[in-house]
């Protein structure tokens, strides 16, 4: 069979913003692709600690977590990327000095840093997670925190210019729109996720697709020849997809599926 490799968002694709409510449509075309002799792997910028029990109770063929960071195919890790504890660190204490709000995620923890990172999406977070962040606030903590990826508000007290500069000798950072943004380490994305996959599995590339709907999906939605939008997406990456399906709420992964024949 000419077996296909699909890649599904979470936020905003497989589940509403802020939920894991998964539609029942959407949970029986995943599991129909993958008995149809097709791999279905997540693809998120969450790290694998915030991947929910009602994602996993799928069946996924793996995971790739944190924007290319975490690639983990069954019960085996294909690849995983650690930012130097050194590094981790002397990132930390800019962000502490400087009083920027933050979140920090790693592969086991998430950590909080300011007042203003306490929002009601970070509470939603944590109350349909079942996670806590840790909040920064000792100095023991900061020292010892480990992290792969960040998210952080744009400072109002200084340029947030200064703030990406130094950031960039690690990290490519992502705008994820009102203020908000998702730093990511250099060389990996959900784009090089698919690619080490790719190669493992000896799967070509016009045999992938990808579904997403923000602008952290856009590495992936470039990459792969067959890309979906979801019916509400971030306008900047529809000139970038192939196809674009209904709303998660209105069945848009089945819809997507039965598209392409893949269901």
């Amino acid at each position: 069979m000419d077996r296909k490799m699909i890649f599904f968002d979470i936020d905003g694709t497989l589940v509403p913003e802020c939920t894991n409510d998964i539609p029942e449509s959407a949970k029986n075309a995943i599991k129909t692709a993958i008995a149809n002799g097709h791999l279905a792997f997540i693809n998120s910028g969450r790290t694998l600690i915030n991947i929910h029990e009602t994602v996993k109770e799928l069946g996924f063929s793996g995971y790739c977590c944190g924007c290319g960071t975490e690639i983990y195919v069954g019960d085996q890790t294909l690849y995983y990327y650690e930012l130097p504890l050194s590094s981790c660190n002397e990132i930390i204490d800019f962000f502490y000095k400087n009083e920027i709000s933050s979140l920090f995620e790693g592969s086991n923890s998430l950590y909080i840093l300011g007042k203003d990172a306490y929002t009601p999406a970070t509470a939603s977070i944590e109350a349909s997670m079942g996670v806590k962040f840790t909040p920064l606030d000792t100095e023991e903590l900061r020292n010892s925190a480990q992290f792969t990826k960040l998210l952080y508000w744009a400072p109002n007290h200084m340029e947030d210019s200064v703030v990406q500069e130094f950031l960039s000798q690690w990290f490519d950072i992502i705008d994820r729109g009102d203020g908000v943004r998702e730093v990511v380490p250099k060389n990996h994305s959900k784009a090089t996720a698919i690619q080490k996959l790719c190669d493992h599995f000896q799967i070509p590339l016009e045999n992938c697709y990808a579904i997403g709907d923000s602008t952290n999906d856009l590495p992936m939605l470039d990459y792969v020849p067959h890309a979906i939008a979801m019916g509400v997406s971030m306008k900047e990456i529809l000139p970038y997809v192939e196809y674009q399906t209904d709303t998660v709420e209105n069945d848009g992964i089945e819809k997507a599926l039965k598209h392409y024949g893949i269901i």
